[in-house]
C-alpha cells in the first residue's frame, strides 16, 4: 500500500537518525567518566554475574534465573545511562531490586518458586520485606535498616515506571531537551545506580555471610569492594 510505503521509507530515513543521536550521546558520556567512576559503575554491573559464579562454586544453583536477570537489569541501566536514557534506567533499577529481593524468598521456598515461575504465585513487596526482617540469616545485624533503605528506593523507582509526576518523565529531563549530557541528570541516575548496587550486595552478603571464605578469591574481592570497613567488620573481615 502507498501508505506503507511512505512509513516504510520514513523509518529507513528516521532510524539512521536516531542512531545517530545515541551514539552522539555516548561519545559524550564516555568523555564524561573519570577513570575513578567508569571503574565504579563498571564495577556495580558485574555483581550479579559474580554472585551466579560464588553460588554455583557452593552448589547453589537453584537462583541462577535471577543472577541471569539482575546482571541483565543492571547492566541495562548502566548501558541506558550512556544513551541519556535516564527513566528506563531507574526502571531496571528497581527491577533489580525486586529480583534480589524474590531471589532470597524463593531460594527457600520451592514449591511458592514452582508456582511463581508457572505465573501463579505473586508476593507483594511489603510482605516480602516484612518476611526478610524477621529471616534468621539476618539476625543481630544491620539488614532491617538496609532493607528499609532499600524500599525507599524501591519507592522512587516506581515513580518512573508510573510515569507519578512530570519530574520522572524522561522528555522532561534537561538532557533529553538539549540532547546534550547534563550533569545533574546523570549525577542523579549515577547516585541511584551505585546505592541501588551497594544496598542490594549488602543484603546478598549478610544472607550468605557463612559461606563467604568458601568463595573464589577473585569474585569474592568484586562482590565486597563497595562495602564499607564498617560492613566488612560486620561480615566478619579483617580490614587492611
Amino acid at each position: 500500500m502507498e501508505k506503507d510505503s511512505l512509513i516504510l521509507s520514513n523509518a529507513k530515513k528516521d532510524i539512521p537518525i536516531y542512531l545517530q543521536d545515541f551514539n552522539n550521546f555516548w561519545k559524550e558520556t564516555t568523555t564524561y567518566y573519570t577513570d575513578e567512576v567508569l571503574t565504579e559503575c563498571y564495577a556495580t554491573s558485574l555483581i550479579y554475574k559474580n554472585w551466579l559464579i560464588v553460588l554455583n562454586h557452593i552448589g547453589i544453583k537453584t537462583v541462577d534465573a535471577f543472577c541471569n536477570e539482575l546482571h541483565e537489569d543492571i547492566n541495562t541501566s548502566f548501558y541506558h545511562s550512556y544513551f541519556g536514557q535516564y527513566r528506563s534506567a531507574h526502571m531496571h533499577l528497581r527491577s533489580v531490586i525486586e529480583l534480589s529481593l524474590q531471589l532470597f524468598y524463593f531460594y527457600q521456598h520451592e514449591v511458592e518458586y514452582d508456582q511463581w515461575k508457572s505465573g501463579e504465585y505473586r508476593i507483594k513487596h511489603d510482605v516480602l520485606t516484612d518476611y526478610l526482617k524477621k529471616h534468621p540469616a539476618f539476625k543481630d545485624t544491620t539488614a532491617v535498616d538496609t532493607i528499609d533503605l532499600i524500599t525507599r528506593k524501591w519507592k522512587l523507582f516506581s515513580k518512573y515506571i508510573h510515569a507519578e509526576a512530570p519530574d520522572f518523565f524522561q522528555t522532561n529531563l534537561e538532557s533529553s531537551k538539549k540532547r546534550t549530557i547534563s550533569k545533574k541528570d546523570l549525577g542523579v541516575w549515577k547516585s541511584n545506580y551505585l546505592k541501588t548496587g551497594y544496598l542490594t550486595n549488602k543484603l546478598f552478603l549478610l544472607f550468605f555471610k557463612n559461606n563467604l571464605n568458601l568463595f573464589p578469591t577473585q569474585n569474592r574481592d568484586i562482590l565486597l569492594r563497595n562495602q564499607t570497613d564498617k560492613d566488612l567488620i560486620e561480615l566478619g573481615l579483617k580490614i587492611g
